[in-house]
């Protein structure tokens, strides 16, 4: 667990990475972070109009706008993150070579801006829960209260595979489209636009092979069912996000010492 502890010792150097990315993002723009809040506002509206005019989704969950934004709100800082940590020695290899920065910052600053990118956006979601409790549609109670704790142990998770993926990515010119792929594929195999209880129950222990279906199973159940989640998810998402935690680093460890040179 070198990686994590390196990553945390130098935690002032990744906010400083974390806020150079947020700043870069929305440098120029006349509404600067308040895109942060525009842009999840909009996508609701468009899911809100759509599944409520146009399509008639299969899902028996009501309002079906609320549970595929919570879902879809989540899965982005994931995408968004393993993306960026593909990319992230290559864009900052000249900064990697002429300082004595510990390369594990560089992941770690990637899934910090993009979960800093989410809990921008979460205020959207609250009002749409809120609005939606308001007209009867949903009935929020004290299960929102682990949500929170799924979103660290999701973050911990994110954080062990990119940093797999982004010291691979430097070797291994393949791992861009390769981790592309994957996560497209995951997207359709992750409870995000259905419930896992759509799912036929001879399906649902290959669907817990992936590593994210648990965490979003958790999501909704915190966010939208309002109901506790069993035991046994908790400790899946637990052992998810050591076993991830520890790969990775094990990964990384193993090609710490070559990423300047490559990158």
């Amino acid at each position: 667990m070198h990686p994590l502890r390196r990553a945390l010792s130098q935690r002032p150097l990744v906010l400083a990475l974390t806020r150079r990315e947020l700043s870069a993002r929305y440098r120029g723009g006349a509404l600067g972070f308040l895109w942060s809040l525009v842009n999840p506002l909009l996508l609701l509206l468009v899911y809100a109009t759509v599944f409520r005019l146009v399509f008639t989704p299969r899902a028996d969950v009501r309002p079906y706008a609320l549970f595929l934004f919570s879902g879809v709100l989540v899965w982005g800082f994931v995408s968004a993150a393993l993306h960026d940590a593909v990319e992230t020695f290559r864009a900052n290899g000249p900064l990697l070579r002429k300082t004595t920065v510990a390369p594990e910052v560089f992941p770690a600053a990637c899934v910090g801006a993009r979960l800093a990118h989410l809990l921008l956006a979460l205020p959207v979601l609250a009002g749409a829960i809120g609005w939606a409790a308001v007209r009867g549609s949903v009935r929020p109670g004290p299960a929102m209260l682990a949500f929170p704790l799924v979103l660290v142990l999701l973050a911990l998770t994110v954080f062990g595979l990119a940093l797999a993926v982004s010291a691979l990515a430097v070797h291994f010119g393949d791992v861009r489209d390769i981790v592309a792929n994957l996560l497209t594929l995951a997207f359709f195999l992750t409870p995000v636009l259905y419930p896992m209880s759509s799912v036929p129950e001879r399906f649902r222990p290959w669907l817990r092979a992936n590593p994210f279906a648990t965490f979003f199973s958790g999501v909704h159940d915190t966010l939208f069912f309002f109901r506790p989640i069993p035991a046994n998810d908790w400790a899946w998402m637990g052992g998810t996000a050591a076993v991830c935690l520890v790969a990775g680093a094990a990964i990384f460890e193993r090609l710490r010492d070559t990423l300047a040179e490559e990158a």
